[in-house]
């Protein structure tokens, strides 16, 4: 038992330091790239463009990529994932036209989409059937908010970093950061062994039939209302903050660096909240998450209240979110499931980053942003309603050797956990 427990812990301790250093490097994009897009000559409509276009190729690669990796394995998929979204990150930097931006952001959305989810299946499905639930939203937990500690420490490396060396060349170190994980990977996790006897065509239709089932339905409009908000925010926090304060990437990175830890916040305080009954609270803060913001926008409360506040919420939901997923899926499809809510979480963003350039440059800042909110709203609110209508959709995933003890089904060609694995 000693053992397992220090197996344990010491997977989610790495897992903790990938999801970290991870989101380190991505926020030193995170806090200039609307700004690099600005500074060479996108227009707002060009800019909703690129950014849309950029969000449907990573839609076009997320549900076979969670296949790729429930078929052959998680580990190899995290590898190439993390190189992939390195090297578009060190072309966004180095490049010099829109033309070569716009393949460099293709690029990084690619390997992104590759990556996403990855991770997080290749622990969680090591997690055996004793205490499932709560050590399933452990990790979570832990996932998360080490995650946003490490978009904190990008944040800060902008704002100090920033005084020296160009928006630019943030982007393209983030990029190597990436590789470096990438090269690491291969020896910091386990192999997962994934189920050669299964086509992926089959996976890949197991879970869209899941997805879009009833039992679904109230997980799938909570990710359009939280991705919803959280592409609002990271496509309208940089021109509000240009246009109040000016030009100034420290002041960038500095006001990235309190959003983010407004995001940790709320992500630690999730384990307050309830994290049994995701499907209760979750919803609930979602529709809270862009209000905030509208308020900023048209002048209400400070911009940097409304960002901090809407950081906050977004802290909260994302965890519980995160663990409603991961409570939902099951193992023999997880990264596959998760991929399906990302090609959800990917459309809406096109949407949203499309629909915000146009309405930006009919209706002005403050009321494009009150607009694509209502949208964020509505979604949360047919979550939190759908939710109480079908009881389905709070009946979480049993563990595989809970199911065989139910039906005898040994078909998904994984191997059955130990009850003491992580």
């Amino acid at each position: 038992m000693a053992s397992g427990h220090s197996e344990e812990s010491s997977l989610i301790a790495r897992y903790a330091s990938f999801s970290l250093v991870g989101a380190t490097a991505d926020f030193l994009s995170g806090a200039v790239f609307v700004t690099v897009l600005l500074e060479r000559g996108a227009e707002p409509w060009v800019l909703g463009l690129m950014l849309g276009s950029a969000n449907l190729v990573g839609l076009v690669v997320e549900a076979p990529s969670g296949a790729l990796g429930d078929r052959y394995g998680h580990r190899r998929l995290l590898v190439s994932g993390l190189f992939l979204w390195g090297t578009g990150f060190m072309l966004f930097g180095y490049a010099d036209r829109l033309a070569s931006t716009l393949a460099g952001m293709y690029l990084w959305a690619f390997g992104f989409h590759l990556h996403s989810g990855t991770l997080t299946a290749l622990v969680v499905n090591r997690i055996g059937s004793r205490d499932r639930s709560t050590r399933i939203a452990r990790t979570m937990w832990f996932g998360q908010v080490s995650g946003h500690s490490g978009a904190v420490l990008g944040a800060a490396s902008v704002m100090v970093a920033g005084t020296w060396l160009p928006a630019d060349a943030l982007i393209s170190a983030g990029g190597v950061v990436l590789v470096a994980l990438a090269a690491l990977a291969h020896v910091c996790f386990p192999r997962s062994p994934g189920q050669p006897g299964r086509r992926l065509g089959e996976i890949v239709r197991e879970s869209a039939v899941s997805m879009v089932g009833r039992r679904f339905l109230p997980l799938v409009a909570l990710t359009a209302s939280l991705t919803s908000g959280i592409a609002l925010l990271v496509v309208s926090w940089q021109p509000m903050l240009l246009a109040v304060h000016g030009e100034d990437v420290r002041r960038n990175g500095l006001m990235l660096l309190m959003m983010m830890s407004a995001l940790v916040a709320g992500s630690a305080c999730s384990r307050f909240v309830g994290r049994d009954r995701p499907h209760v609270w979750a919803p609930l803060f979602a529709a809270a998450v862009g209000l905030p913001l509208a308020l900023a926008a048209h002048g209400l409360v400070p911009l940097t209240a409304g960002l901090l506040a809407s950081e906050f919420l977004l802290g909260l939901t994302g965890v519980l979110s995160g663990v409603w997923q991961q409570l939902m899926f099951s193992d023999a499809n997880r990264n596959t499931m998760f991929s399906m809510l990302g090609m959800v979480s990917g459309l809406v963003r096109a949407l949203t980053v499309v629909s915000f350039g146009w309405l930006w440059g009919l209706l002005g800042m403050a009321w494009s942003v009150t607009s694509m909110i209502s949208v964020g709203v509505v979604a949360a609110v047919v979550s939190a309603v759908s939710s109480r209508l079908l009881p389905e959709s709070t009946r979480f995933a049993a563990h595989p050797s809970d199911e065989s003890k139910n039906d005898g089904d040994h078909s998904s060609g994984e191997s059955e956990p130990d009850e003491n694995a992580v």
